[in-house]
């Protein structure tokens, strides 16, 4: 019988972290109903097991990026009310109503569209209406919220929702914050004189969910909060929040330098004492971001050790002093290890980057693998997958 090869790079993600973080959230959010938003395959974690561990919670329904992501998680949630946070693209809007997604709309001629295609499946579609109040990226002007609102419901759609996104998200104390609130509670006001009165007003993500109160309406939608991972070093700690995923990578080799040996693309990584190098299966490839050379860390045995060198492509070189290391060694590239750990906010600050990119980058060639929740803790799925 042929063995199965262990991964030299996996991801472990707890479902019950991912169903304890929903309800964390649905007590600080009060009479809020939570959104839980598993764009970019669950930010990392996959979106499918994810989806049925927020729903089993209690949370009242799904947030996707792009229509292609409804369709898909439709598969494995047949029955969730599932939000596109985008206007459907033309074509897709047919694809939108046969799998009964709920898309955003902000534009008249996305209202036309959705409705001819709602029309000729004989069915009502259901939408939600986004505003810019300052972000200026997408939705539709404030003063346009009404006149879009009346063209729908003439249209026959049936506006469930209107929404906005902040524009300092990541600091949600900003007086900016209650600038884009008024806006958005004016055109609301404009859509109640018009007789449009939506079900849910959302604007609060997960920063403005943890540290506005205000901002937090009749429904919130869970992103950062969801995977246990703090929006921004601005937000606020929330007791109790727990990570559900944990990075591992292999040691494929060791190797013993001597002090003063130069290593790694560029010999800019300088060794000050004679060395164990150990050489782990994971570079930039995989979704370790290449800034991390000769800042990062990673956790060899339960303790913490410096990237030594460039990140590459398949391959990073630890620096573990006298350590004693050996092939087919676990290494954390992201998570814990008994006392120590590399957390997402510290690890996306060796790179500048956020914490939102530092769990997204993971590459789809790492398998995940699911406990809790349900899950059978001996399986393992990869990214791309319906699951």
């Amino acid at each position: 019988m042929t063995s199965r090869a262990r991964p030299r790079c996996e991801v472990h993600v707890d479902l019950d972290a991912i169903r304890h973080n929903v309800c964390l959230a649905r007590e600080l959010a009060g009479a809020a109903e939570v959104m839980a938003v598993v764009k970019a395959d669950g930010y990392g974690h996959g979106a499918a097991p994810v989806a049925r561990a927020a729903l089993a919670a209690g949370a009242t329904c799904l947030g996707v990026a792009y229509l292609e992501e409804g369709r898909r998680l439709r598969e494995s949630v047949p029955h969730a009310p599932v939000v596109v946070l985008t206007d459907p693209l033309p074509g897709e809007e047919d694809d939108a109503v046969a799998h009964a997604l709920t898309v955003t709309v902000s534009t008249a001629d996305t209202v036309r569209r959705v409705a001819a295609a709602a029309h000729r499946a004989d069915r009502q579609a259901t939408v939600h209406l986004k505003i810019d109040t300052g972000l200026h990226r997408l939705g539709a002007p404030a003063r346009d919220a009404g006149r879009l609102a009346v063209l729908a419901r003439e249209h026959g759609l049936a506006v469930e929702g209107v929404w906005t996104h902040f524009a300092l998200a990541d600091d949600p104390r900003d007086p900016f914050v209650d600038t884009q609130l008024d806006r958005f509670h004016r055109a609301v006001d404009e859509l109640r004189a018009l007789g449009v009165r939506p079900r849910y007003r959302h604007a609060a993500g997960s920063a403005a969910t943890a540290a506005r109160p205000a901002a937090r309406l009749d429904l919130v939608r869970l992103g950062a909060l969801l995977y246990g991972i703090r929006p921004g070093p601005a937000v606020p700690h929330l007791d109790g929040l727990r990570p559900a995923l944990a990075w591992y990578g292999t040691v494929v080799a060791v190797r013993r330098a001597d002090r003063g040996e130069r290593l790694g693309y560029g010999l800019k990584y300088r060794l000050d004492a004679d060395t164990t190098l150990a050489v782990v299966g994971a570079g930039f490839a995989d979704g370790l971001p290449r800034l991390l050379g000769n800042r990062g860390h990673l956790l060899v045995g339960g303790r913490r050790r410096r990237i030594a060198g460039a990140v590459g492509m398949s391959h990073t070189v630890v620096d573990c002093g006298d350590d004693d290391v050996a092939v087919g060694d676990r290494v954390v590239l992201l998570g814990a290890d008994g006392d120590a750990e590399v957390g997402a906010e510290e690890y996306a600050g060796w790179s500048g980057s956020s914490v939102y990119e530092a769990v997204t980058r993971i590459s789809p060639w790492s398998p995940r693998v699911y406990r809790g929740g349900g899950a059978d803790a001996s399986g393992a799925e990869g990214r791309g997958a319906a699951r």
